[in-house]
């Protein structure tokens, strides 16, 4: 797309937003229809949103808009109908590659900016005991607040990743059949889950500002002369992100979760088990290296194609909660053991990668000829993931102080048959979550700040949103977002990624 028509594009949102404003005053409330047993209702938002960067050096964004429409139905006592439609301009695709407008359930990379999507759409049966809901959903599994060890099932969208200010606004509606069952001698609630197809998670693509750093190699490395034997000349490397295969949408390839709950007094307590594929992102390589040996005059070009493809792989997710409140004090805790999750190693170390290249025997070398002599290759495929069993552990505590609600969440994190390898991730990690939600002025200024300290990372992520409403129908706000860390790490990779966000917003 070209950039004129980016800003058209944009100036054409604000348009709208702004005839939107001219005759702001008291909240235009929803639209309502009502006839005999059906009743319906209809509302929705329109939002420009603008980041700015801090780092001249980083990807720039444009501004981004947003229009939804909500719609809410009852057919009878017991049968109702719910429905989200999305549909806006994503600033921060950069140089989008794919004209399909509808974002469906079978990429990992999108890489469009014009959009439209259905993040929820389902029917609800209701009865005394018994709820039955099928279409495209959401799932929220756990106690804690944005770190959840136990909730697995909703894959994520991590196009903005950090530059999302809620844990929902990040999860991708699926098409899912869940029923809930309350066994009422007992009081013990069962939730089951059943999603019939993969949904994979959603990745920016390598020219956009949330792409990670870590996943992207160099584009040419030394390889040491002790590896060989030789000294050699650089490496030429070139990476392709290549579109995840999903498996076959086979009973054999669906997915499951059940969760049972049950309360004692103000005690809370709940156990989960998921089957299904991993939503953290994760890729594996395969690739060609490639001699080029050239006869007049007498020269040696190397150079390697690296394809990345999403590494899609089921896992077995064994989770516990637990939530107790007392007096002003909220105490809760999760957590969750993950059986044959896969990590990733950085590919900024490239050259070390390479140092596994094992010289292949004749039959697997293929000759073509060049313009100046000849061309060797064989298939190299490194070794970028492994798999582990996963353990995360977490505490929290909130406290609501007046019109303040304070939170404090520590989670540990541990990778438990660790061999050394040069993961992303440590052996062993702590996270201490900080987080105060004020509201001033009569709730019509509400302030969200959350702190994130990894001292094994040396990690100090801070976010601070602030939303007034200038009417019950238009509010404005700002968001910032500060980041520092280990350039080597899972959140510390994005530490020039320091930005602030203005945004309005129009309720109907």
């Amino acid at each position: 797309m070209k950039p004129g028509e980016t800003f058209s594009r944009v100036g054409a949102g604000v348009a709208v937003l702004a005839g939107l404003l001219l005759g702001t005053g008291p909240a235009a409330p929803a639209l309502e229809y009502q006839n005999g047993d059906f009743q319906g209702t209809v509302g929705g938002s329109a939002e420009l949103k603008m980041p700015v960067r801090f780092e001249p050096g980083t990807v720039k964004e444009v501004p981004s808009f947003t229009g939804t429409l909500k719609l809410e139905a009852s057919f009878a006592e017991h049968l109702t109908f719910h429905c989200n439609l999305e549909a806006g301009y994503d600033g921060a695709a950069r140089a989008p590659k794919n004209e399909r407008v509808l974002l469906g359930f079978d990429r990992v990379y999108p890489s469009t900016d014009r959009y439209v999507q259905v993040p929820e759409a389902y029917l609800t049966l209701a009865l005394a005991s018994f709820d039955l809901r099928v279409g495209i959903q959401k799932f929220s599994w756990g106690t804690l607040d944005q770190f959840n060890p136990t909730d697995n099932v909703s894959p994520l969208d991590l196009r903005h990743l950090l530059d999302v200010s809620s844990t929902m606004e990040r999860k991708i509606g699926v098409p899912a059949v869940r029923a809930t069952y309350l066994f009422s001698p007992i009081d013990l609630n069962v939730e089951a889950i059943w999603l019939p197809f993969l949904v994979p998670y959603r990745l920016p693509d390598p020219d956009d500002r949330w792409y990670p750093p870590l996943l992207q190699t160099p584009r040419a490395v030394e390889i040491p002369p002790d590896v060989f034997g030789v000294a050699l000349p650089p490496v030429s490397i070139r990476q392709y992100n290549d579109e995840a295969r999903l498996p076959a949408r086979t009973l054999g390839h669906s997915e499951f979760g059940v969760r049972v709950s049950r309360t004692f007094g103000s005690l809370d307590l709940g156990a989960s088990f998921f089957n299904g594929y991993d939503r953290m992102p994760v890729v594996e390589g395969q690739g060609t290296a490639t001699a080029s040996v050239s006869l007049a005059p007498p020269d040696l070009l190397l150079s390697y194609d690296l394809h990345l493809l999403p590494l899609l792989r089921r896992v077995q997710i064994y989770g516990a909660d637990m939530a107790c409140s007392w007096r002003s004090f909220t105490f809760r805790a999760e957590g969750a053991y993950s059986k044959g999750r896969y990590f990733n190693v950085g590919l900024n170390a490239m050259a070390d990668i390479l140092s596994e290249l094992e010289l292949p025997s004749p039959s697997q070398i293929a000759v073509s000829r060049s313009r100046t002599g000849v061309d060797l290759s064989f298939p190299f495929s490194p070794t970028i993931a492994y798999q582990k069993d996963f353990l995360s552990v977490g505490l929290g505590v909130d406290y609501q102080w007046g019109n303040h609600l304070i939170t404090v969440q520590t989670i540990g994190n541990q990778i438990l048959d660790y061999r050394g390898e040069p993961l992303v991730y440590e052996e062993f990690e702590i996270m201490v979550v900080l987080g105060l939600h004020s509201r001033f002025l009569e709730d019509t200024l509400q302030v969200e700040s959350g702190l994130v300290l990894n001292p094994m990372e040396k990690l100090v992520l801070s976010r601070t949103e602030a939303t007034y409403a200038v009417t019950d129908a238009f509010s404005v706000g700002a968001s910032l977002l500060l980041l520092d860390g280990e350039a080597q790490s899972p959140l510390g990779q994005f530490r020039r990624n320091d930005q602030c966000s203005l945004f309005m917003k129009y309720h109907f």
